[in-house]
Formats: C-alpha cells, structure tokens, sequence
C-alpha cells in the first residue's frame, strides 16, 4: 500500500545503495596500491669490488675470504667478515623527472655516488610526500655471493630524481637484533687480515648516523616490473681520497673510513629487466 501511494520512498535506498558503488568503483585505481597504474620495484643490496662486478664475481668467498681490489693495484687487506645496517631507503619521484646538478657534488667517484650527509641519530623517520620508503633496519652481507632483497613494492611508474636512505646504528628493539646481537650499538663490522709486513688481524666496528643521497634520475617504466641495486664498493672503504690505504687498525684513521663507507654507495637499475645490475 506505501508503495502504490509513495513510490519513491522505497525506491530512495536503492538509488543511495546504487550511487554509493558507482563512487566506490571510480576511486578504485587511484590512490590505491594495488591499483593498475602501479608497477613491481624491487630493492637489493649487495657489496662489490672495484670493478663493479658483485663480490661474488670479483673473488672467490670462503675459507680464502675476499681481496678487495683498487683501482690500480690491491688493498692489502682480506676480509672475512663485512656487515652494514642500513636503517631505510627511500625514492623520491621528482616533478618533470630532472635530477638535481651532479656539478655540485663533493663525491669521491662518478656520477651516482652518496654526495650529501646530514647527522641523524634517531633512525626513526617519517614518510615524505612523492617518497617510496623501504624501511629496516637491513643488515647486509657485503661478502654474500648474492644480492639481498630489501623487499619488493608497487610503485607509481616515472622519474625518481634521487634516492635518500640512512646508515645508523643497530638498535636493541630492532627486529632482528636477536640475529645480530654483536652489531647492537653499532652500524659497521669489519673483519680479515692486513697482509705483508707489520700485518696481522683486525676487527672495525664503529657507529654512523648518517644520511646518503644518491642523484639521479632513476627511471621506472609504465607496466614493467624493475629492479634496483644498491652497492657498497669496499675497495674504497680503506682508500683515502688521496689512495693511500687507511689502515683499519689505527685509531686516527676511523673518521677517514667513516668517510670512505658513506662516499663509496651507488645505486644501479636492472634496465634490459634481465634480474642483474647494469654495467
């Protein structure tokens, strides 16, 4: 009997209910993650030598351990050990693509290298507009024979004109503090031997809190998952700017390393999409 008398009362949630999907199947796709327009990026981190080879292809791992090499002749070092905390690591996609001028970098090495620091002590940071962050903290094997995975995001497809990340410290609540207890306190371990005359073994372990910012731009194709390589060179980590060797066992020389860690970081796309960094 209402219906017949006040058809549009009954027929009014119908219409609601109606308009309500239609709103909700045009914002799909938009601002969600998971939406079409997003693409697959995947993070690894790995060490390499001087030759941009991954450690794996530059020396062989194992009992031997691994002898970094330099530009022109050979640290004399082998190491056995090397771990790096990496708290995050971030991609800023830029307005029109354009890096910002390599001219006014301070790098050690070319065009890529960790050109900028500012101290962070806190680990803990917030997420920035135009920013994919991949957050730790990641402890990474630089003598590992395969690259880690930070993890794999979708990402909006463009021009990312820098990468942003932080070395700090190992903290006692991180997640897997438990795994490396040793490293609590601290953001570097190294371990080997130095060689030759008036060497012998050494263990370097220091804090850094510290920002890298890596320039690009580093392009992301529409429909096309990718992959970035982080590398850390550790042939450079014993260099001074000059090339002299810096030998880890002399207190004095800490901050030199320290300088060395944060100027000897690139970061290489997997641009034939072939699962390894470009040369």
């Amino acid at each position: 009997m209402l219906e017949k008398l006040f058809p549009s009362v009954t027929r009014l949630p119908r219409l609601l209910a109606l308009v309500a999907l239609a709103l909700l199947i045009s914002s799909c796709g938009k601002d969600n993650p998971a939406g079409p327009n997003r693409v697959p990026l995947t993070l690894r981190a790995m060490g390499t030598g001087s030759s941009g080879s991954s450690a794996s292809h530059a020396a062989s791992i194992g009992s031997a351990g691994y002898a970094a090499a330099a530009a022109a002749d050979t640290i004399p070092v082998t190491f056995t050990r090397a771990l790096l905390v990496v708290r995050d690591v971030r991609f800023v996609l830029g307005e029109g693509g354009e890096g910002e001028d390599e001219s006014e970098s301070d790098s050690l090495d070319a065009e890529n290298d960790s050109t900028e620091a500012e101290n962070d002590s806190t680990g803990d940071h917030e997420e920035e507009g135009g920013a994919v962050i991949y957050r730790g903290p990641f402890v990474i094997d630089l003598l590992a024979q395969t690259a880690d995975s930070l993890g794999t995001q979708l990402v909006p497809p463009g021009l990312y004109h820098q990468i942003m990340g932080h070395l700090a410290a190992l903290h006692a609540g991180d997640w897997n503090a438990s795994q490396f207890s040793f490293l609590i306190g601290s953001t570097v371990l190294l371990e080997g031997t130095v060689n030759g005359d008036g060497g012998g073994p050494f263990t370097y372990q220091t804090r850094i809190d510290d920002e890298f910012i890596l320039k690009g731009p580093f392009d992301i194709q529409a429909g096309i998952p990718a992959t970035a390589f982080l590398t850390f060179d550790l042939s450079k980590w014993l260099r001074a700017r000059d090339g002299s060797f810096l030998d880890p066992r002399i207190a004095d020389n800490s901050k030199w390393i320290e300088f060395a860690i944060r100027h000897a970081i690139k970061v290489r796309m997997d641009g034939n999409h072939n699962g390894m960094m470009d040369d």
